[in-house]
């Protein structure tokens, strides 16, 4: 990737750009290590901010536990880099793409735990038995088709998969999540890896009571219009 840095106008002050926004990637990122989403460097995580529109990144192979924020790399969504010395995830077409095909999302979670990863990883189509996962999804969990890491075919053919859900597994590599924010695209990747290892224990303990479609939908109408305090 060429990274194109973009003039900005000086401050005049020592001001991180979008600093709040670049320590909430950071921490989720050291969340999603601690809750064994991801290991070592694996993984990335961005969010869009809404005022500019500039996604914070994660950087390439950057240990998350000693992250500061002027290692997040602000960029657009065209790939261009705005501010940051870092090389961004190898993984920025897929955020991007994300970015730019769903208006409704504004955080984006690429996680590498077991159980999801598992899945993405056998020819039998994920079977959807958790409620919370159905009220999440609002759909059956989809598996995008394998495409070699960091490449535009894989962000193409991950997102087109994504749909209108928000999450899909990554064939025989791991899951995307995604939300409204990067809190929410954090819970749906810890929904999803639940999801995952419950049906992975169910599976071995006879047959499988499969949620239908239209119940998923439904699940997810009820937990918009019902779950949590009202505003």
């Amino acid at each position: 990737m060429v990274i194109m840095r973009l003039a900005l106008t000086p401050t005049g002050d020592d001001t991180v750009l979008l600093e709040n926004q670049r320590r909430k990637v950071i921490e989720i990122a050291q969340k999603a290590l601690q809750q064994g989403l991801v290991y070592l460097t694996g993984g990335n995580f961005s969010l869009r901010d809404r005022e500019t529109g500039y996604i914070c990144i994660t950087p390439s192979g950057m240990s998350y536990p000693e992250l500061q924020p002027e290692d997040i790399v602000v960029m657009d969504t065209e790939g261009r880099t705005i501010d940051g010395n870092r090389k961004p995830s190898i993984e920025w077409r897929l955020h991007s793409l994300a970015y730019q095909k769903r208006v409704d999302v504004n955080g984006v979670c690429h996680t590498h735990s077991d159980f999801a990863t598992a899945w993405a990883s056998v020819e039998e189509e994920f079977p959807l038995i958790l409620a919370e996962l159905a009220s999440a999804l609002g759909s059956k969990l989809r598996t995008a088709p394998f495409r070699p890491m960091g490449s535009s075919e894989l962000a193409q053919v991950t997102v087109q998969t994504l749909g209108d859900s928000n999450a899909v597994l990554m064939s025989n590599h791991g899951q995307l999540a995604v939300g409204p924010t990067l809190e929410q695209a954090y819970i749906n990747a810890l929904v999803v890896e639940e999801g995952a290892r419950i049906a992975a224990y169910a599976k071995g303990l006879g047959k499988l009571k499969i949620i239908s479609p239209q119940q998923a939908s439904q699940l997810k109408k009820w937990l918009e219009e019902n779950y949590g305090q009202k505003k």
